[in-house]
């Protein structure tokens, strides 16, 4: 029974966002309406979810009007919510995934759990758990001394920084606050919050991190030496990043935020990574285990034959 439980704030209103490219998915958001307004909940879309999927019955809502909202609900797989994070996470209301994707490591109510799963959340038991973001900006000084920002973007992951060709090494001056740490030879340089350790940086033999701990990780892509290793710094950390290339000649570089942003740069630029000042809110159902999910996504103590 969810009596043990400790009993949050009774959702009252809430507005499904979901992508608008899988056209089967409109099925599923008039499901999950259908069930929080047969709760009592007020429900509506966001604008584009509205007009991508053409459900005109449920009303849809702006932005600014979400900010008045209990929840918001993101329809799909970590991609669509990593989406949703970066343009709504200072609206200040927490999110729910609810899984259509695939690994499903953010959006974890399962489809199959549907019904209890919001009936729990509609009546106040359930989670909330803070999860950083970090602030991606690019810049370029000027000869005067003044520097003008050219790109900006946040990021739930990471934010990856490499030349945008395959197998290109460059070189990275890496700094730590008003402190040189190193130069780095290699294709790339990764720069993630603990979400982001089970994410690109994982595949990048980057360590995992609970979400909880108050941490940036920096991981080397394909680094030329053998002694560049990841390392983790603590989370209010800025991490300055600068750019040597061969007969002072500017070469063009990526600055990749979550898979989804690429902000456009070249060595002739800093990159400054920073907490954002605004945590991601999530809301886990009932029983969320953070080590179960592990086990379960990635396939934790399963045998290899």
């Amino acid at each position: 029974m969810t009596s043990s439980l400790p009993k949050q704030k009774e959702i009252k209103s809430a507005v499904i966002v979901s992508k608008v490219y899988k056209r089967p998915m409109s099925d599923t958001i008039r499901l999950i309406a259908d069930k929080l307004k047969a709760l009592g909940v007020d429900v509506y879309l966001d604008a584009n979810t509205s007009v991508g999927f053409n459900i005109p019955e449920i009303p849809s809502i702006s932005r600014r009007q979400m900010r008045d909202l209990d929840l918001i609900i993101v329809v799909g797989g970590d991609g669509s919510l990593l989406g949703a994070a970066r343009t709504l996470v200072d609206l200040k209301v927490p999110v729910l995934g609810i899984n259509s994707g695939h690994l499903g490591l953010l959006t974890d109510v399962s489809p199959s759990n549907l019904d209890e799963s919001l009936k729990n959340i509609v009546k106040g038991y359930y989670t909330l758990e803070e999860r950083k973001m970090i602030d991606v900006r690019v810049s370029r000084d000027s000869k005067d001394g003044v520097g003008e920002l050219i790109g900006q973007s946040l990021a739930t992951n990471e934010t990856v920084i490499h030349s945008g060709t395959m197998a290109h090494m460059m070189v990275f001056k890496v700094s730590i606050g008003d402190n040189y740490m190193y130069t780095l030879r290699g294709d790339g340089i990764i720069v993630n919050t603990p979400t982001g350790s089970t994410a690109y940086s994982l595949s990048a033999g980057g360590p995992i991190i609970e979400p909880h701990l108050d941490v940036l990780a920096l991981v080397p892509m394909f680094p030329q030496s053998l002694n560049s290793s990841p390392i983790i710094i603590p989370g209010k950390s800025e991490v300055k990043i600068d750019f040597e290339c061969p007969d002072d000649l500017a070469e063009l570089i990526a600055i990749n935020c979550d898979g989804q942003v690429t902000l456009r740069a070249d060595t002739n630029c800093s990159v400054l990574i920073r907490q954002h000042h605004i945590p991601l809110t999530l809301i886990h159902p009932q029983g969320y285990d953070y080590y179960s999910l592990l086990r379960q996504k990635l396939c934790w103590g399963q045998s290899l034959v």
